[in-house]
C-alpha cells in the first residue's frame, strides 16, 4: 500500500470515531527507525506485527506507521481488508487515546492493551476478528 492510501483510510477513520478526542497527528517513519522508537518506548516489541503506536506527545497525540511493515502484513489480503486492516489498527490506536490511561511500566502497557482488545471486540467486532488473524499467526 502506498502512504497516501494509508494516510486516507486513518484519516477517514478518525473523523468518524464517535467518541470525543482530540484529533492525533498521523506520521510515518521507516522502519529502522519506528524499530528505534519502539526500543526507546522500553516495552517488549514485535517489530513484524507492530504496524503503527501512538505516542503521547507535547504538542499532542501522534499515530506512527511504518509503510513497510503494513505492507508485508496486507499483502495476501484484498483491497476491501487491506483498508478493514488500517482502520482496525488505527481504531485501535484511537481507543487508547481515548482511554487516555498514563503507561509508565510493561504492567502498564498490557492494562491498556487488554482495556483496547475487550473494547475493540465489543465496539467494533469485525475490525476484532481481523486483527485476531494477525495475533493467531504470531
Amino acid at each position: 500500500m502506498k502512504k497516501e492510501d494509508i494516510a486516507i483510510v486513518a484519516h477517514d477513520t478518525i473523523l468518524n470515531f464517535p467518541k470525543r478526542i482530540e484529533e492525533p497527528a498521523i506520521l510515518f517513519l521507516p522502519k529502522q527507525r519506528f524499530s528505534k522508537y519502539l526500543n526507546l518506548m522500553q516495552l517488549q516489541k514485535h517489530l513484524e506485527k507492530t504496524p503503527c503506536f501512538m505516542a503521547k506527545m507535547k504538542g499532542g497525540n501522534v499515530i506512527y506507521f511504518c509503510k513497510e511493515i503494513v505492507t508485508t502484513l496486507t499483502k495476501d489480503l484484498d483491497a476491501k481488508e487491506k483498508k478493514q486492516f488500517i482502520e482496525a489498527i488505527t481504531l485501535h490506536e484511537l481507543l487508547h487515546i481515548y482511554n487516555h490511561l498514563h503507561v509508565f511500566t510493561g504492567e502498564d502497557a498490557m492494562h491498556s492493551e487488554q482495556l483496547v482488545e475487550k473494547e475493540l471486540k465489543i465496539f467494533y467486532p469485525s475490525h476484532y476478528k481481523l486483527l485476531q488473524q494477525f495475533r493467531e499467526a504470531a
